[in-house]
């Protein structure tokens, strides 16, 4: 899932063309490129989500496939607020971007080619990690935990009951964002609107839409829920309108210029608007004896995590993505060679951190410890894994 530049031009206007779900190699790809903040801004996200998850096992309630948890509150506050809070704009944000690459890629390919690499290059690595990551890193865990015996008996029990997308559900949704854009511009080609700015009003609308439709949502699946395949559908909303919002964005002329200074400071006065909301939400949290209400459901109280939702997510994301092309828009060789390995690394990153888990388990330490132990080792570990990968033919041409 490279942001890999290109030397070609996209036939939208004033876009050069490095696009998101496609991968190429190391002699097509540029050394040095106004892109690069991309590649960056990728990197620290994959790496986001991998600190995510090792919290998950030790530090936050929320499931992950091997867990040690801390028996302290205080940790458990401030790691879960951190963690909130990046999911609240962290993942829309790599939305974001894969919207911002996602027209180029389709002027230049066309439909049938477009749709072909994305499902080879997002379908592929989704069905491997369903069928073959995801049970073995479950049978992994549950086994150090001594939740289970033989493997194919664990196999029969997790096909029948707990076989889901797990950490790939962000594929999923990008390979079906991916297939709804290119069916509705094959229908309506983009018209001409190349350097036209967004209006406040047009962002007002974006996040009027997180709020409405994660609301409906919810009513369904609530807040931090199962849900069909473990595909995090309550996040949908976000994830859907960010995308467009990218995409939109890349059709004006904006994926690789700045954005202009009022909308900028705009961004962000409205995220921090949207921190103060949030520590107001938890606090509020913490102080009620019934949080379900803030999780979804037909009631008022379900739409102050939405607006907290779309105020963070439009407001931090763009607001990020313009301080990485101001700040960061540079590279190495190894920040290029990590970048390139940073899809694979997030497929791979789960086996690895729970390896690592499980040969701490014996060691008796407390879990903050532990918590840091995996996190430093297992960042690196994915990482030269996933770029083990991409130096396969094979593998690397689909990664």
């Amino acid at each position: 899932m490279s942001l890999a530049q290109t030397s070609q031009r996209s036939s939208v206007p004033g876009i050069q063309a490095p696009p998101i779900g496609e991968v190429e190699n190391d002699r097509q790809r540029p050394t040095q490129g106004c892109y690069e903040w991309m590649d960056n801004l990728r990197l620290v996200l994959i790496v986001g989500v991998i600190g995510a998850h090792v919290a998950s096992a030790y530090v936050i309630d929320s499931d992950w496939y091997y867990m040690e948890r801390t028996t302290k509150a205080l940790t458990e506050l401030a790691f879960g607020i951190v963690v909130f809070m990046g999911g609240l704009f962290g993942m829309g944000l790599l939305f974001l971007v894969a919207g911002l690459l996602t027209p180029p890629a389709f002027a230049r390919k066309g439909p049938r080619l477009f749709i072909r690499d994305r499902v080879l290059r997002l379908g592929f690595p989704l069905v491997v990690f369903i069928a073959v990551i995801d049970p073995l890193t479950d049978y992994i865990g549950h086994r150090a935990m001594g939740q289970a015996d033989g493997f194919l008996d664990y196999l029969g029990t997790w096909i029948r009951q707990d076989a889901d997308a797990g950490p790939a559900w962000f594929i999923a949704a990008l390979l079906a964002f991916s297939l709804v854009y290119a069916a509705w511009r094959t229908a309506v080609p983009a018209g001409s609107v190349s350097g036209l700015p967004f209006r406040g009003t047009q962002l007002v609308g974006f996040g009027m839409f997180i709020v409405g439709a994660s609301f409906l949502t919810r009513l369904v699946w609530p807040f931090m829920s199962d849900s069909i395949f473990g595909l995090n559908l309550w996040e949908f909303p976000q994830m859907m309108a960010m995308f467009a919002l990218g995409a939109q964005a890349a059709e004006r002329g904006w994926a690789g210029g700045p954005i202009p200074d009022r909308l900028r400071r705009t961004c962000r006065r409205t995220a921090v608007a949207g921190m103060v909301m949030l520590v107001l939400l938890v606090a509020v949290a913490g102080g009620s004896d019934d949080e379900s209400a803030l999780l979804g459901g037909f009631h008022v109280q379900a739409l102050a995590i939405p607006i907290v939702e779309a105020t963070v997510a439009i407001g931090m994301s763009l607001w990020t993505l313009e301080w990485f092309r101001r700040r960061w828009n540079r590279s190495s060789s190894m920040s290029r060679a990590a970048s390139r390995a940073s899809y694979a690394a997030y497929l791979v990153h789960a086996p690895a951190v729970v390896l690592l888990s499980v040969a701490l388990g014996w060691v008796a330490v407390p879990v903050e410890i532990k918590f840091v132990v995996v996190f430093f080792a297992g960042v690196p570990v994915a990482f030269i894994l996933g770029w083990l990968a991409t130096r396969s033919r094979v593998i690397g041409r689909v990664i």
